[in-house]
């Protein structure tokens, strides 16, 4: 991980910091690097261009599930009776298929945060929750169910990924633990 950590501080890209690991284990005598120890140079890289004055992911540039937790409590916080938020917005879950491998998932929610970005332009929150799932904070409309299926059929059935909308519940705390809920990720079975 500090290897990873390392060379993003030093402003090395993920992929050169990984061609600097796998010729490292050529030189050891290895015959292919160890997965989990190239996972661990590829979050450890992550972990390394993170801004302590960024909320953006560094390999999706996706706002991070701290920044959606704030957003959301300006969403309940700018709320009143007549315009409660379970009545004026929903999450959009977006979420990779559970058997992709690590490389795979990767690349897919490095495109998707892009596709995404391009598809809500509307001021939509946009966040990574977990290395799988990634969710939008968006205004009720009238188009939304129009949204969804063009988001499920034009971009997600693509990239083995499930879509669904969710209101937002009655209160912040609510909201909340249901953003810890759904970035777990899933039981493999």
């Amino acid at each position: 991980m500090r290897f990873g950590q390392a060379r993003a501080r030093s402003g090395i890209s993920i992929g050169a910091a990984l061609t600097d690991f796998a010729a490292l284990t050529d030189v050891l005598g290895w015959s292919a690097p160890p997965l989990d120890l190239m996972t661990s140079v590829a979050e450890g890289w992550v972990d390394g261009g993170r801004s302590r004055d960024d909320c953006q992911d560094p390999l999706t540039g996706l706002a991070t599930t701290a920044y959606l937790r704030t957003r959301l409590g300006e969403v309940y916080r700018g709320s009143g009776p007549e315009a409660h938020p379970s009545a004026t917005h929903v999450l959009i879950v977006v979420a990779l298929a559970s058997g992709l491998d690590p490389w795979r998932r990767t690349a897919r929610l490095i495109v998707l945060g892009h596709e995404l970005r391009q598809y809500f332009t509307q001021g939509e929150s946009i966040a990574l929750l977990s290395r799988g799932r990634i969710t939008v904070l968006t205004r009720v409309s009238p188009d939304l169910e129009e949204r969804m299926r063009r988001l499920r059929d034009e971009l997600c059935l693509g990239h083995e990924a499930d879509v669904w909308s969710v209101a937002l519940p009655d209160d912040l705390d609510h909201a909340l633990s249901f953003l810890d809920e759904v970035g777990k990720p899933p039981m493999s079975g």
